[in-house]
């Protein structure tokens, strides 16, 4: 499909002007964790899930309700995705089969311990990989949904000193994350010590996972009053949303992940500059019945003023290795 509404030239040079924020989602993440495998489908069959649409939010919301127990779900939502990771990478030849053993036997890992820092994802020099692609470039602030820290260990594969933030979408989170992930006002984002800002929680303190429909709706009760309330989020990432080019990277257009980004935070922002979302192509989704029509929904959907967003057709890594290009005078 066409890309041509990208502005390839332009958005390189809002990047050197510090005025461009790439939007991380977790798709993305679980994307470039476990290509080709539909996870959250497995964890949903695994949970004896009774529905054909298996959302990641809609999956959580019945294993909280049957489970009685939200932290249950989530915790066994983080354990299925390191086990899942532990299984893959087994079959991987050149991996050190003692230092396999050893993570197997340390307890209380988050997925994001486990899998960046003693397993070593992502590998530092492999720029087919679209996280460390993207620590590459020279921004000073990257926002996500996902509560993994992988994007931090791309960062430090570039020998950068990422700052963790996390946002306290309910009250209740000031206590649960230390101090050292919450905001510092005297903390100065920069290239080389970027702010990675999460704003649905971190997979080491499972009850910051924002993950049930529950979760998303309470998330959304908050996150309208506090991006407006001075003091209750960075500065740093409110200019950001507010006047920055955007690149949503990862978000599908019909899951909440996305919904609440655009719903309560990117929409009438008037001093944002047009932006850019990273959508796949519809032809490789089955089941979307009819591609020419859904992708003229999309575009319509987001090209809307209280949006104003561009599209790119295509994943993640393709645009953001022609974007490299661009960046470096290609």
């Amino acid at each position: 499909m066409p890309n041509n509404e990208i502005a390839w030239s332009y958005i390189a040079d809002q990047i050197n002007r510090k005025k461009c924020t790439p939007v991380i989602s977790n798709q993305l993440i679980l994307g470039t964790l476990f290509p080709g495998q539909a996870v959250v489908r497995e964890w949903a069959k695994s949970g004896g899930y009774p529905l054909a649409d298996a959302n990641l939010a809609l999956v959580a919301q019945y294993l909280s309700v049957t489970y009685r127990d939200a932290y249950r779900a989530k915790t066994e939502y983080l354990e299925f995705l390191k086990q899942r990771y532990l299984a893959a990478v087994a079959q991987d030849p050149a991996l050190d089969r003692s230092l396999l053993e050893q993570v197997r036997r340390e307890r209380g890992l988050s997925l994001s311990q486990l899998v960046g820092e003693r397993l070593g994802y992502p590998a530092a020099g492999d720029m087919e990989n679209s996280l460390n692609l993207l620590a590459a470039f020279d921004m000073p602030i990257y926002l996500t949904t996902s509560p993994h820290l992988l994007l931090e260990t791309a960062l430090r594969n570039l020998n950068k000193h990422p700052r963790t933030e996390v946002y306290a979408w309910n009250p209740s989170l000031e206590e649960i994350i230390p101090a050292d992930y919450h905001h510092n006002p005297d903390f100065q984002p920069t290239i080389d010590a970027p702010l990675v800002y999460h704003l649905q929680g971190l997979d080491e303190f499972p009850d910051s996972l924002v993950l049930s429909e529950e979760d998303h709706l309470d998330f959304i009760g908050n996150v309208i009053h506090d991006f407006r309330e001075i003091g209750k989020m960075p500065n740093a990432v409110r200019n950001a949303i507010s006047s920055t080019i955007l690149i949503l990277l990862g978000y599908n257009v019909q899951s909440w992940e996305m919904r609440v980004i655009l719903q309560e935070l990117i929409r009438d922002q008037p001093r944002r500059p047009r932006s850019v979302a990273i959508q796949l192509d519809p032809r490789d989704t089955p089941e979307i019945l009819d591609s020419a029509r859904f992708q003229e929904y999309v575009q319509m959907y987001l090209a809307q003023d209280k949006y104003r967003f561009d599209i790119y057709w295509g994943d993640a890594l393709a645009f953001l290795k022609q974007l490299w290009s661009a960046w470096q005078g290609g």
